[in-house]
């Protein structure tokens, strides 16, 4: 609560102080304690940096980020003790291959013309930028200017040796950093192989859309594509309906912590890190004209501040994008969106539940983006070039219908599982491997009851690939709903997650239905990850995280994590270790062999709660009902302070489907469910009952009835085109999409 508070006083400076103003104070604090820590940095960098095996030799990114970052305050300031700084970090960052071994050159093909002293890519652009920006201010020498042109040259010939390609993070910064070189030196005999590599590599990424699934580097990409077109003159970049699209996309995902939440390859609050996002939202604001952009701006800016006296040099260079680009004169706006696609079921594939936009609100996202069908030249380059065989490509995990974060209150209950301790992934592919994830987790054969879950889960890491799609997303009077769907062509089962929000009193329902393709043994396990386990009995979990990755959270707050379906299954805890630090994994599985149709089922109530609180009565108050189609349907009652509501889900969405060949094939006999009082074909279902009205929601509905009184139905209705030869007078009935009214139930 402590963070929360700081964020919210943080907030208000930055909205009252002139951004742009606060921006630049911030670049300034930045520069001089890099100044002052440089040569500690650097000299610890000589004394404990060895080539690695790896990547060979790579040299510190410090005095770069520092130079630029200096550089960019001449330009604003004119102040010329700036330019003789960065021209002194420039001229002297050669001599730092004096530290490597003699002969290190002749280790690697790569260095045959010598050891570059640029060898990691992100470092040129910041490198050459700095340069430009000081090459006329005077304080160069002619020797310093050779030597600086030369080993730029050196090492833009050096990354030439690997042009990377294809719609992602590591290809835009090669097209970026050639780009600033051939500008720079437009007489230099190369120039016009480093400015064709960049525009060839470029045209993969400008007006495309990126093959990443991980918010540690979307903002790399994004940043990296928007400094190439600012460059390159390419501004029809910033309003292409590709990156329109990104804008809102991203604006979407923005969660109660104040960032986008860590999937894929990223760290708790990694998006904040280097304040890319922050440059990003600054264009698109000023570009479009949305203060949304802005607000996001902000509040991701806020994060990345918050507990830091004096931003790095690296969010410092960053910063300055986000200061040359920003339109100050556009006023913040607080996006008035809830629950919501992210931003469609193509292309990004998550879905956001939301109570609001503040750091006490409810927020819930799920991932369920599979590769795609999309980039598929780019992947398939990727998976032949580099070692990638534990990757979602590029940088995802096995993370498809998991979800990625969940917050109420200030307090995080779950959340993702970091992103690698080790290279390429770690042991059993730590942290990309699906057990890793809150997601259903399915082996072939039996586990022995004797062998812990986790060990008979683990593997080699190697991602499988498997097919996603979007079943349904509904806001609905009391609840908001969504139905997402794993197919696993190769283990041969199909997954639906189908998650409700009831908004009040704002907990979750997660109702895991899988549906058999293939007959064999499984083993199907939902998991759940916590820091601790407070309490646990009565197949339930009391779950809190205090930390992630050494950052404190709330104490006030924890997730009870309730099994209300127990039928031949059985749950547990066991240790974990995840995003660098031990935590629980909590479970319940089942071990069967099934047919060919069979469907399985798991049910988890998600009950966020302060600390202390009776957890009986918590509960107490959700009910399992027996269904006419059990392990076809679900069915919950739910004791509320607005009545007792009951919720209904059909699980097998392919038993109302008639064997016969005629239009419409649904047939309410086929599928109606009785829940309690109530029968429906609903696909989802959601009533209560207050005194004597029952208010109602209906989604993918013929039928509506309660104690044998219909409440509604869809009208008959002749459908004469029947392609089997049938009579044109068959009369049918069509599924309504969705319904909502009160009926009395006196």
């Amino acid at each position: 609560m402590k963070r929360n508070l700081l964020l919210i006083i943080l907030f208000a400076f930055s909205t009252c102080a002139a951004q742009k103003q606060l921006y630049l104070q911030e670049i300034k604090k930045a520069a001089e304690k890099g100044w002052r820590d440089n040569p500690t940095i650097m000299e610890r960098w000589r004394k404990d940096t060895q080539p690695s095996v790896l990547w060979g030799y790579n040299a510190p990114g410090h005095p770069i980020y520092l130079a630029a970052t200096l550089a960019f305050l001449y330009q604003e300031t004119g102040d010329r003790l700036y330019a003789e700084r960065t021209a002194s970090l420039l001229s002297n960052y050669g001599d730092l291959r004096e530290s490597l071994p003699e002969g290190y050159a002749a280790t690697r093909v790569e260095y045959e013309q010598g050891v570059p002293s640029l060898s990691n890519f992100f470092f040129f652009p910041p490198y050459v930028r700095a340069y430009r920006a000081i090459r006329e201010s005077g304080v160069l020498s002619q020797k310093q200017r050779q030597k600086i042109e030369g080993e730029l040259a050196q090492s833009v010939d050096f990354l030439f040796r690997f042009p990377e390609w294809g719609g992602h993070n590591r290809a835009m910064l090669r097209a970026e950093a050639m780009t600033y070189a051939y500008q720079a030196m437009p007489e230099h005999p190369s120039a016009w192989r480093w400015k064709q590599m960049a525009e060839t590599i470029a045209a993969d990424n400008a007006g495309h859309w990126e093959v990443e699934d991980a918010s540690g580097y979307h903002p790399v990409w994004l940043h990296a594509l928007f400094s190439w077109a600012d460059a390159a003159g390419r501004t029809e970049v910033f309003t292409s309906p590709v990156t329109q699209y990104y804008y809102q996309y991203y604006l979407s995902l923005i969660g109660p912590n104040g960032t986008i939440p860590d999937f894929g390859d990223a760290v708790w609050n990694s998006s904040a890190s280097g304040l890319r996002f922050v440059a990003f939202f600054e264009k698109g604001a000023s570009v479009t004209g949305d203060g949304r952009l802005r607000w996001a701006a902000a509040s991701i800016y806020r994060t990345r501040k918050a507990g830091l006296d004096t931003l790095g040099v690296g969010d410092a260079y960053h910063l300055c994008d986000a200061y040359r680009w920003m339109d100050e004169s556009l006023q913040l706006q607080e996006p008035s969106a809830r629950s919501q696609e992210a931003l469609e079921d193509l292309i990004g594939k998550k879905i956001v539940f939301r109570s609001g936009w503040d750091p006490s609100s409810t927020y819930l996202l799920l991932n369920y983006r599979d590769e795609g069908q999309g980039g598929w030249l780019d992947r398939h380059y990727l998976r032949n070039t580099i070692s990638v065989e534990e990757e979602k490509m590029h940088h995802g995990h096995a993370d498809e219908n998991s979800i990625v974060l969940l917050m109420d209150g200030g307090s995080v209950f779950l959340h993702d599982g970091g992103y690698r301790d080790g290279l390429p992934s770690g042991p059993f592919g730590s942290w990309r491997q699906d057990y890793f994830h809150t997601r259903l987790v399915a082996r072939k054969d039996k586990r022995d009851v004797r062998q812990g879950l986790l060990e008979f889960l683990q593997n080699s890491g190697a991602y499988r690939p498997v097919r996603t799609q979007k079943v349904d997303f509904l806001t609905l009077r009391e609840v908001d709903m969504s139905r997402t769907r794993v197919v696993d062509e190769n283990l041969g089962y199909q997954w639906d997650r189908v998650i409700t929000f009831v908004r009040d009193p704002g907990y979750f329902v997660v109702v895991d239905g899988v549906k058999i393709l293939r007959t064999d043994y499984y083993t199907f396990s939902t998991l759940w990850h916590g820091q601790h386990v407070l309490a646990n009995g009565e197949h339930s979990y009391d779950l809190a995280t205090d930390s992630i990755a050494g950052e404190g959270l709330g104490h006030d707050r924890s997730l009870l994590v309730y099994f209300p379906e127990t039928y031949a299954k059985s749950d547990g805890m066991e240790p974990i270790r995840r995003h660098s630090q031990q935590e629980t994994m909590v479970y319940q599985t089942q071990s069967s062999h099934y047919h060919a149709g069979d469907t399985e089922v798991f049910v988890t109530l998600l009950i966020p709660h302060e600390r202390g609180e009776d957890l009986a009565a918590l509960r107490s108050s959700i009910e399992l009902l027996e269904t006419s189609r059990p392990y076809r349907a679900v069915g919950l009652r739910l004791s509320r302070p607005q009545g007792i509501s009951t919720l209904g889900i059909m699980v097998d969405l392919d038993m109302e489907i008639a064997r016969e060949n005629v239009r419409p094939r649904y047939l309410y006999s086929l599928g109606a469910v009785e829940y309690g009082d109530w029968e429906t074909d609903a696909h989802f279902f959601f009533v209560t009952e207050s005194g004597t009205t029952a208010t109602y929601s209906a989604a993918n509905v013929l039928k509506v009835r309660r104690k044998g009184v219909t409440a509604m139905e869809a009208l008959p209705n002749t459908h004469s085109l029947q392609l089997d030869g049938g009579p044109d007078d068959h009369v049918g009935f069509s599924k309504w999409r969705t319904w909502e009214d009160r009926l009395s139930i006196r």
